[in-house]
């Protein structure tokens, strides 16, 4: 027989040579709202609506609830992603928030881990404003105003910690300082730009040093990050909860 016709009798569904029959994969659909994110732990969540909830495996719908409610009070903390001459202006003297109980030692060598917040809002705040910050593993919240201190609108603060290991968070992702504004809880995350290393600390030039790794550190590539846009994971803002943003970091 001829190939060619026996080719075309084929296409033409003769019989004669019996064809591999495939069976129809038809996958399961998995509903988006069983599946948990990556570490995914028990976490409590604060302020989210729903006293009391917990975040786990075994309660899915009251962890996406709490999770997707934004508290319409306080005000909560953003990261400016990509900084610009405008947006990631910096200028010293910044107010300087050592978050942590443990006070650093004259001529000791410390890591810096640090974010930069400014004030977005146009209101000035005092230390009756009750804003406090904290830092994973440490017990002790801290006011961040004292006394006759304020936080002016356009104001940056440092908070920073001084440690002797290279990163002291368990995730560059997911971990930070936890604000607490007028009540709303978020988290600023300093990611790989808020670490600088081997500064030996001395109280009476801490600030400066302070300044500078802000301004002209290896996250701020040397203060030219900022000026042309590149990506620094340390400068946050804050504003009112009832902002209409998408970007609010980590609020719970």
């Amino acid at each position: 027989m001829n190939p060619e016709n026996r080719l075309d009798r084929n296409e033409k569904g003769d019989r004669s040579m019996p064809r591999t029959q495939r069976k129809a994969y038809l996958p399961d659909l998995e509903r988006l709202e069983a599946k948990q994110p990556l570490g995914g732990g028990l976490v409590s969540v604060h302020g989210s609506g729903v006293p009391g909830a917990v975040v786990s495996k075994s309660n899915p719908k009251v962890s996406a609830e709490a999770v997707q409610h934004k508290p319409d009070y306080g005000y909560l903390v953003y990261r400016i992603t990509n900084p610009n001459p405008y947006n990631g202006k910096l200028v010293p003297p910044f107010g300087h928030v050592l978050v942590q109980t443990a006070q650093p030692v004259p001529g000791q060598t410390y890591n810096i881990l640090q974010i930069a917040v400014r004030n977005g809002t146009a209101r000035t705040f005092t230390a009756s404003s009750n804003f406090q910050v904290r830092f994973p593993g440490d017990p002790t919240t801290f006011p961040i105003l004292t006394g006759n201190q304020t936080w002016a609108p356009g104001q940056d603060f440092m908070f920073y910690v001084l440690t002797k290991k290279y990163y002291p968070l368990p995730s560059q992702a997911h971990s930070g300082f936890d604000f607490s504004l007028d009540g709303a809880r978020s988290v600023g995350i300093p990611g790989p730009s808020g670490i600088f290393l081997r500064v030996k600390y001395n109280p009476a030039t801490i600030n400066k040093v302070l300044d500078y790794v802000v301004q002209f550190g290896p996250g701020a590539q040397g203060g030219k990050g900022i000026k042309f846009g590149l990506p620094d994971t340390a400068i946050y803002e804050f504003v009112s909860s009832r902002t209409n943003r998408n970007d609010f970091s980590g609020y719970f």
